[in-house]
């Protein structure tokens, strides 16, 4: 997920100290910030680890990689912003470049095969300061360019997402698909993995998010629906690390639909930091 939202700057807690004879305050210490680097993200049964990062020595992301390097990306920036993202696995060299607006908002990101083909575009409008839509269309033979994925986004007062409805036209063999996702429950902690909520795994690249955050906070409640059904619910419960940085994400996953409907099974992703 880690440009400027992966590594989350904690805030510099200082104290002021007073001169015992002169009962003045001295100026203190002047203390640097601590970057938080997420390094792996690791799901049980899933490719390991499922999310990996690296980074230089100025705590600048330079590499991603997702699924025991299904891809595996050179970060690249222009004036501190994403500019570029190399696929660098044998088979596939796609790059996905960045373009954004006079206030530094990303607005679209092309996907370019090794061909230098661009085949694939994501689009990104904004309502204020949150992100209220990405549209991904894909390049067609003959036809030209054809929307094939929007996801559309609403937010709590405290910038915490809310929903994400998820729409795909239908094609030719598939149907139309609307879904609904919702959060809630958020505790005051720090979350590092929101990147993931807009990443379609192993069918579309990973990009990380720059200008606008979908998640400050975690959820302890998430509810999906598909085509108007409710489909699940999952209740998650965190460990911390001693700088509210989660360790552990724990789900406890309800179907309430179709054949599993009653069944529960338990979630979980662990985290790790340099």
């Amino acid at each position: 997920m880690r440009s400027k939202y992966i590594f989350i700057a904690v805030g510099i807690v200082v104290t002021m100290v007073s001169c015992k004879k002169e009962h003045r305050l001295v100026d203190p210490p002047v203390i640097p910030a601590r970057h938080i680097l997420l390094k792996d993200i690791t799901i049980p049964n899933l490719p390991s680890p499922y999310y990996h990062f690296e980074y230089n020595t100025d705590s600048l992301l330079t590499k991603a990689s997702f699924a025991s390097d299904f891809t595996r990306y050179d970060v690249l920036y222009r004036d501190n912003k994403i500019s570029e993202m190399r696929n660098n696995i044998v088979v596939n060299h796609d790059t996905l470049r960045y373009q954004y607006d006079n206030t530094g908002r990303v607005t679209l990101i092309r996907f370019i095969n090794a061909a230098d083909v661009i085949y694939r575009l994501a689009f990104f409008s904004y309502e204020g300061n949150e992100i209220k839509k990405i549209e991904w269309d894909q390049k067609v033979d003959g036809v030209g360019y054809i929307v094939d994925r929007v996801l559309s986004f609403t937010f709590y007062t405290d910038g915490n997402v809310k929903t994400i409805t998820e729409h795909r036209p239908p094609m030719t063999g598939v149907d139309d698909y609307t879904s609904v996702k919702t959060f809630d429950q958020y505790d005051d902690k720090i979350n590092v993995d929101d990147f993931s909520l807009i990443h379609d795994g192993i069918h579309d690249h990973l990009f990380l998010l720059q200008g606008f955050r979908l998640q400050k906070n975690n959820p302890k409640k998430e509810r999906l629906s598909v085509n108007g059904t409710e489909l699940y619910t999952i209740d998650y419960s965190y460990t911390y690390n001693s700088d509210n940085t989660p360790v552990n994400k724990a789900g406890d996953f309800l179907y309430l639909s179709g054949q599993y409907a009653g069944q529960r099974f338990q979630t979980n992703s662990f985290y790790s930091y340099y």
